[in-house]
């Protein structure tokens, strides 16, 4: 690792220290969320950057890529301005420590691009669900089951946590019911004799 690069890792470190969204994969490779929503539920306003030092950085560009999972919501279009928008701001970074400054210009720079995303993913939905429509239009009309949301283990542990139910707040036999209703199920009463 060179002494450019040592340097820039340091001075990352203690700029994103507390800053949740910066990760350090590894000690050339980082990501980035942007997010322009104040609802951290709402994905459809954020992407995921990933910025990959090669061996001669900051005398070349870095490598980014939006390959993460995370901006599937993002359409091709979308990834293509990012990613141009990024190379140009390090092309004109060439020879400094970039890093930094390719995430502060995507969070102050890319928010209409994303608002752009937004918009037309709202449109193609709102198209597609009125083609659907006018297809059920001449189907027989029928009772629709109405499903239920479930909800993921990590969300049941997010309103757990916010709602105060930590694990040393709970009263004794706060689950006893569960148990009850588990044995009456199973059988679990007195064996005949």
């Amino acid at each position: 690792m060179m002494e450019a690069q040592e340097e820039e890792l340091e001075v990352l470190r203690s700029i994103y220290e507390a800053d949740q969204n910066f990760k350090e994969v590894s000690q050339s490779k980082f990501t980035y969320k942007v997010s322009y929503s104040d609802d951290a539920e709402d994905i459809s306003k954020s992407f995921v950057i990933e910025v990959e030092w090669p061996e001669a950085y900051p005398e070349v560009v870095p490598v980014c890529s939006l390959n993460s999972f995370f901006n599937n919501h993002l359409s091709a279009d979308t990834k293509s301005t990012i990613l141009a928008g990024l190379d140009e701001q390090a092309e004109m970074n060439v020879g400094e420590a970039m890093t930094f400054t390719l995430f502060e210009w995507a969070k102050s720079e890319l928010g209409d691009v994303i608002e752009k995303n937004v918009t037309s993913t709202n449109e193609s939905s709102c198209t597609s669900a009125s083609t659907a429509d006018d297809s059920n239009q001449h189907a027989p009309i029928g009772k629709k089951k109405e499903k239920k949301e479930q909800l993921t283990k990590a969300q049941k542990r997010r309103l757990a946590e916010r709602f105060g139910a930590n694990a040393e707040e709970r009263p004794r036999g706060w689950d006893w019911v569960d148990i009850i209703r588990h044995l009456s199920k199973t059988g679990g009463g007195p064996e005949p004799s």
